[in-house]
């Protein structure tokens, strides 16, 4: 069997294990009174390993499984973890840079951005989410985001292989 039959089933179970993992684990480990998010890890990765279409749609798919599980406006996880997947995507892309303290740097920005974008859009929508919280959560997030961000790229990388370079980067070196 070819490796593309089994990705869609190693892409379902790296998003299952994340869900696991933030549910059952970290979800009781906190940092500065605030909680990291493995779920944004995966999709951190899925944008710096396949650029911005695949850090959206792993974004939109995570977001909703995890709205599913948890207490916020449904839809509201999906779209900011769209968002950040796919503004990771488009950086990672222009960059060209997917490994090492890039990916750290990254994954901690996205997830002081997630934590600011979360709440600006959860009080579009009618949720009273303090903005005072923020500093913290986001703090964690970047903590979080940058220690896992290695380990959940390898998992991408076993999902969906490395690309192939391009004749022409080839015919370039």
């Amino acid at each position: 069997m070819s490796q593309r039959r089994w990705v869609p089933a190693r892409a379902v179970l790296v998003v299952v294990v994340a869900l696991m993992l933030q549910i059952s684990l970290v979800n009781d480990l906190r940092i500065s009174g605030a909680m990291g998010d493995v779920v944004l890890v995966v999709v951190v990765a899925a944008g710096i390993t396949g650029g911005a279409d695949r850090g959206a749609t792993y974004g939109f798919a995570a977001g909703v499984l995890y709205d599913l599980l948890v207490d916020s406006p449904f839809g509201l996880t999906a779209l900011t973890y769209a968002l950040i997947g796919y503004v990771v995507g488009v950086v990672a892309t222009t960059l060209q840079r997917t490994g090492g303290w890039w990916a750290m740097g990254m994954a901690a920005a996205a997830g002081a951005a997630q934590a600011i974008l979360f709440t600006a859009l959860g009080n579009l929508v009618g949720v009273d989410y303090p903005f005072g919280d923020v500093p913290a959560i986001a703090l964690a997030l970047a903590l979080v985001a940058a220690v896992l961000v290695l380990p959940a790229e390898r998992a991408l990388w076993w999902v969906h292989g490395h690309p192939e370079p391009d004749r022409l980067e080839v015919v370039l070196r």
